[in-house]
């Protein structure tokens, strides 16, 4: 069984506990360095970015369909009084 949070090879949208987000990064495995197992993604550049899972906050998986504005509920009910 494959315990691993993320898939190799998919697109992905990363958050860091600093509030710093990456779109669109090429998730391409981990590597220790230093005893600690550091996630490696890449971005369309070619440019590698590197993140201690001590700072990951979260992924969103992209297939490559952004939600639109009226795929969202924006009717909001107005309550007088």
């Amino acid at each position: 069984m494959d315990n691993e949070l993320l898939e190799r090879g998919l697109v992905y949208s990363v958050g860091t506990n600093d509030g710093k987000v990456f779109e669109r990064i090429v998730y391409k495995g981990t590597r220790n360095i230093m005893g600690k197992n550091i996630m490696c993604f890449e971005t369309e550049n070619k440019e590698t970015v590197s993140i201690n899972p001590s700072y990951f906050s979260y992924t969103i998986e992209d297939n490559g369909h952004f939600p639109m504005p009226e795929d969202f509920n924006n009717n909001k009910e107005t309550h007088n009084g």
